[in-house]
């Protein structure tokens, strides 16, 4: 089955001055590492204006993207928004690797910050700018390597979780990095032979494995790359995809700890932190 996303950039227009200054609040925020109290003007209806809302915040973003996060809509909206996922930018000077050492975990004080057991896809080629829609089978040749990785996710806006996929599809599609872990051996069938679990502050706080991604990881591949070239930015050799949540979005504060497991893997533990301002 293709995959397929009318996202309709072109109506709302990224001239648009409420898709504009909800950008702009978007970029100051994480920039200064400010925290949003209420999404900044209406919350959009539809995933159109929030992806405008997003191209415009990561077209203005003082660095590259190195990739995009996958994630859930939730089932009830399905219908409404025409779409099971959505896509985020995943920016260059976010991505680490998680080998050796404890890690961080960075969180907008006042914003919202959360852990995820994932999957990390590389991608093998540079996908072509004329291709809208592919097949889980035809995504499955842009896989280079499939690692363990944890998603970091959240930004500034506090209320993103109960505000819906609009507003974590805006918000820089309510990521803050992505940590890359060991590479699976057997790509994606080792993949499917893994057990993720989560804890925060030694509790666990979910379990899961391949099967929470519908149509498995092909199918979260092919859905970034159908909105990535949408979005005027089709996927490149080298950057990576995080493919959904394994276990759930686990909410994490400024000075928990966190430990992510993968059957029999190192595990990768680290602390939130309090994240900086970008560039001072």
């Amino acid at each position: 089955m293709t995959v397929t996303h009318p996202i309709g950039l072109s109506a709302p227009t990224l001239a648009d001055p409420v898709i504009a200054e909800a950008a702009a609040r978007f970029v100051d925020a994480r920039r200064s590492a400010t925290g949003l109290a209420d999404f900044p003007g209406p919350l959009p209806a539809d995933l159109a204006t929030a992806y405008a809302i997003q191209a415009t915040a990561t077209a203005a973003w003082p660095d590259e993207v190195a990739g995009w996060k996958v994630a859930r809509v939730p089932p009830a909206l399905e219908e409404t928004l025409g779409a099971m996922r959505y896509i985020g930018p995943i920016f260059a000077g976010t991505v680490v690797t998680g080998a050796g050492g404890p890690l961080t975990f960075p969180v907008i004080p006042g914003g919202f910050g959360a852990v995820e057991a994932e999957f990390a896809v590389r991608i093998a080629a540079d996908a072509p700018a004329d291709k809208l829609d592919y097949s889980p089978a035809e995504a499955a040749a842009f896989i280079a390597a499939v690692h363990v990785a944890i998603e970091v996710a959240g930004g500034p806006l506090a209320p993103v979780n109960t505000l819906g996929p609009t507003a974590s599809t805006a918000v820089f599609g309510n990521n803050n990095g992505l940590i890359v872990g060991e590479e699976i051996v057997g790509g994606v069938e080792g993949s499917d032979a893994l057990r993720a679990e989560v804890l925060i502050d030694g509790q666990s706080v979910g379990v899961g494995s391949s099967a929470k991604l519908p149509g498995g990881i092909a199918a979260a591949v092919a859905v970034a790359l159908s909105i990535a070239v949408r979005l005027g930015r089709p996927l490149k050799a080298g950057q990576w995809i995080s493919t959904g949540a394994l276990t759930g979005v686990h909410a994490i504060a400024i000075g928990q700890q966190a430990r992510i497991t993968f059957t029999g893997l190192e595990p990768m533990s680290g602390t939130a932190v309090a994240a900086g301002a970008v560039g001072g």
